[in-house]
């Protein structure tokens, strides 16, 4: 007599089964990475917002190296928006990525698009009204900085005043407040 080993057969809903968590494992994990990506430019947003701080406090007076520091930090600003904005449209037109990611990265987008808007509305409308040579806004959701190069020793109330209204008046407020978390830092160079 021949014994003849037979292997069990599958079950087609194992084999469903299987289907159904290798496709959600991929959605879940394409999903994690785009997560990963946002946050991770968020976090070089954040180093770039610093970095241009701590920049704007240690540079030594001079009137070349001031002007020379202004339009640097100008420029990092402009390439990191642009390096946002290029990631934020590639996660918008990939067909790949899922609704949800593709949404978020056209809301993450949009609100970019009015942070570089409300920079460059401040900076003007600060130089117009407060009389200074260059103006740098950097806005960080409800925190705030601005960086003045002005020939005077120190800000005037007068100009303070000025420039908190004009910050909270683009943001669509009455006045700054910090106890809703609106953080305000203002360095003169």
């Amino acid at each position: 007599m021949e014994v003849v080993a037979q292997q069990p057969k599958k079950h087609h809903r194992l084999g469903k089964m299987k289907n159904f968590f290798g496709t959600v494992f991929n959605k879940k994990v394409r999903k994690i990475a785009l997560m990963t990506g946002l946050l991770a430019l968020l976090v070089v947003t954040g180093y770039l917002n610093f970095s241009l701080n701590q920049k704007a406090v240690s540079i030594n007076a001079g009137s070349k190296t001031e002007t020379n520091m202004f339009v640097t930090l100008k420029e990092n600003r402009a390439d990191s928006r642009s390096a946002q904005q290029m990631l934020l449209q590639e996660i918008v037109a990939n067909q790949s990525a899922s609704e949800e990611a593709r949404a978020e990265a056209q809301t993450a987008l949009t609100n970019l698009a009015e942070t570089i808007a409300y920079e460059n509305n401040t900076e003007n409308l600060i130089s117009a009204q407060c009389g200074y040579e260059d103006v740098i806004v950097s806005r960080n959701g409800s925190k705030l900085n601005v960086i003045v190069k002005s020939a005077e020793s120190e800000i005037s109330n007068e100009n303070l005043q000025k420039i908190m209204k004009i910050l909270a008046t683009a943001m669509n407020k009455d006045r700054l407040e910090p106890e809703n978390g609106d953080m305000l830092y203002i360095s003169m160079m």
